[in-house]
């Protein structure tokens, strides 16, 4: 394999420059991060201080969702606890009539299935009868209009 060396001056002195500012920052001179971040850390303090504010905003919009939901609940119980239970009754009996019949079903088709492969796995049965087509001429036309007598 070959190794493409006509980088490598770049890669010399981007080391080089990497190298010099690790040691600026090392001894405390330039300040305590590379020159020319200063407006990148400006915008990443304004968006994180954004952020904020928006999580707080949705904070608030949950905790007032949760006392409403809260609220609800109770003033339902309250108000439709018997038509509640009634209902959850009568889906409670309507789901289970739904899968007895279901399951009613299901036998039946078995059961008929099964008794159609027994009936094919006799042989005492005679063969189906052949099929008999019925050709017909086609559809007579109409008849030619009749003209009227002079």
């Amino acid at each position: 394999m070959e190794v493409d060396e006509s980088l490598l001056p770049y890669w010399k002195t981007s080391r080089m420059q990497n190298e010099a500012l690790t040691a600026s920052l090392a001894s405390g001179g330039g300040g305590p991060h590379p020159p020319g971040m200063d407006p990148d850390i400006a915008i990443l303090k304004h968006r994180a201080d954004q952020s904020e504010a928006r999580l707080e905003r949705i904070e608030n919009k949950i905790d007032h969702l949760s006392e409403m939901i809260g609220t609800l609940a109770a003033k339902t119980s309250e108000q439709f606890g018997a038509v509640a239970t009634k209902t959850t009754v009568w889906t409670a009996l309507g789901t289970g009539a739904g899968i007895a019949f279901a399951v009613v079903a299901m036998f039946i088709g078995i059961l008929a299935y099964l008794q159609d492969q027994r009936i094919a796995a006799r042989s005492d049965v005679p063969a189906a009868t052949p099929q008999v087509v019925l050709q017909l001429p086609p559809w007579p036309s109409a008849p030619p209009p009749a003209t009227p007598a002079n």
